[in-house]
């Protein structure tokens, strides 16, 4: 009589609620745990400059915020955040992204931001290319975005970031980013 018990224990735990796991960050004075990369920063034979740093001078939410500065000459330069997730199980997830993003004073509308998730960190431009989002990010006032993006497996890393198509020095911040996994039923 023990076994059948026991049989539907494990089978109503199994069968439980779906999993979720979320975290918040609002890049105060570090990047949290996020690492910063490049693609397509070469200007003939030189490199481009760029950083991504915790930034106090344009927060959104508490004391800092994150700010994308690249010096965009070929106008072809992408740099983002990543950050890798482990995620409860190994099926389907949605990732739930939402954040704030405030561009210079002038609105660059060709410039794109890079949003997604992959089971292996992007490291060529076809790689990334499914995170690159419509042109358009808004300019001097934050603005919010949201993103909801499918997912599989235990291990996942988001990259969010800016694509630039203008030739020019171009600075974002980003702040109040929240990250949400649903485990799919």
């Amino acid at each position: 009589m023990r076994l059948p018990g026991t049989l539907l224990a494990a089978c109503l735990a199994a069968c439980g609620p779906p999993q979720q796991r979320s975290a918040f960050f609002s890049f105060e004075g570090s990047l949290q745990g996020w690492v910063p990369q490049g693609l397509d920063l070469a200007i003939g034979d030189a490199q481009e400059a760029w950083s991504i740093t915790s930034d106090p001078t344009e927060p959104f939410d508490g004391a800092s915020s994150a700010r994308f500065f690249l010096e965009n000459l070929n106008g072809r330069g992408k740099i983002w955040l990543e950050r890798a997730f482990t995620l409860a199980s190994s099926g389907r997830h949605r990732a739930h992204i939402d954040f704030s993003a405030l561009g210079s004073s002038d609105a660059v509308t060709a410039d794109s931001l890079i949003v997604g998730v992959f089971r292996v960190p992007p490291r060529s431009a076809d790689q990334l290319q499914p995170a690159l989002q419509p042109p358009g990010i808004a300019g001097a006032r934050w603005t919010p975005h949201a993103y909801q993006l499918e997912v599989e497996g235990p291990a996942v890393t988001l990259v969010i970031g800016i694509s630039g198509a203008s030739r020019a020095r171009t600075i974002y911040h980003l702040d109040a980013l929240t990250v949400r996994f649903d485990e799919e039923p």
